[in-house]
């Protein structure tokens, strides 16, 4: 099968290697498509821990083509989504902190790729009404809802959420479907603003017209917003969130900065105004159930563009260069 090898930097080869076999408890799934992710980006560009030589591709979408010991012969055929892990449930990550921290997880194989290699249990069934394309969004969807999840929601609450890439507008989506009265979306780029409309976004914010926390003040009587998510991975926006929120506001970062990053913010001011500022990376306990969630989000027009396997390359440069909302990758091919 052909697979795309990340070699370093921004440098891949299309390989081939030998046809995938399912072990006990294992799945193989013929890949339909592939989202990229901005961790994607973030390694090719050094921002994003990860070692060459691998083939990259986490968020993947496909049909189960052969099952090994142990795995039911009727699942054969079925549409399913990729967990990138499985878990255990028993260990010490599983049972106090998530199941996607599991300390004996076995790991799915690198999608971009005409197929993988899943643990039976991570290759979850999704509803009938969700089509694969869409269903590639599970992944970075989980995130998002895992993190919306850790929120203290308040009555009358106004929420703002820093970025409109696919991360934001989830997150976006799930504060809101929790109980947030209105939410402010604050994005530069006018498509994905409105694209936020679809996602449940009330007010937008333009950063080139206005400053956020005057905006945010100016539609609240004075006060700041009671949750602000970031969701692009910048510490400097990090700040402005911390900043955009009143006294015992929460701060939810989603966007994942890059290792070392210092918090640029007045420690003082935190401590003073009793603010909580909490990171949410992974899937936590939420993504077996994801899938049925995002089938309840008009998602028309999400995915900005199909590439074919040897595009990757390319793919990741246009993510990075913020060209759509959401890319998808097609290994096997695909229809215009």
């Amino acid at each position: 099968m052909r697979v795309m090898t990340w070699r370093g930097g921004g440098t891949f080869t299309l390989d081939r290697v030998s046809e995938p076999e399912a072990g006990a408890d294992k799945v193989v799934v013929k890949m339909d498509s592939i989202g990229v992710c901005g961790t994607d980006v973030h390694i090719t560009q050094g921002l994003f821990p990860s070692t060459p030589p691998k083939v990259l591709g986490h968020e993947g979408s496909g049909v189960i083509v052969e099952v090994g010991e142990g795995v039911e012969q009727q699942r054969i055929g079925e549409r399913v989504v990729l967990n990138t892990t499985s878990h255990c449930g028993a260990c010490s990550a599983c049972t106090t902190w998530s199941e996607s921290r599991c300390e004996n997880a076995d790991l799915t194989s690198g999608m971009f790729a005409e197929y993988a290699i899943a643990p039976s249990q991570s290759a979850v069934k999704i509803p009938d009404s969700l089509d694969l394309e869409q269903a590639a969004l599970t992944e970075p969807a989980s995130c998002c809802l895992s993190g919306a999840e850790m929120m203290r929601i308040d009555e009358n609450g106004i929420g703002v959420v820093v970025g409109g890439g696919i991360m934001g507008l989830f997150t976006l989506a799930f504060l809101k479907r929790r109980g947030i009265e209105r939410m402010v979306m604050s994005e530069p780029v006018k498509a994905r603003r409105d694209m936020a409309k679809q996602f449940g976004a009330d007010l937008l914010h333009d950063p080139s017209e206005g400053d956020l926390v005057e905006f945010i003040k100016d539609h609240n009587g004075g006060y700041g917003a009671n949750i602000a998510a970031e969701a692009v991975g910048q510490p400097k926006l990090v700040a402005k969130c911390v900043e955009v929120v009143r006294p015992r506001g929460q701060i939810l970062m989603i966007g994942v900065s890059p290792e070392e990053s210092a918090l640029p913010v007045d420690l003082y001011d935190l401590h003073y105004r009793e603010v909580t500022l909490r990171g949410a990376f992974g899937r936590g306990d939420v993504f077996a159930r994801t899938p049925s969630e995002i089938d309840q989000i008009n998602l028309d027009g999400v995915i900005s563009g199909k590439y074919e396997l040897e595009s990757v390359p390319q793919a990741i440069i246009d993510s990075g260069e913020g060209k759509g909302v959401k890319f998808v990758v097609k290994p096997n091919g695909y229809k215009f």
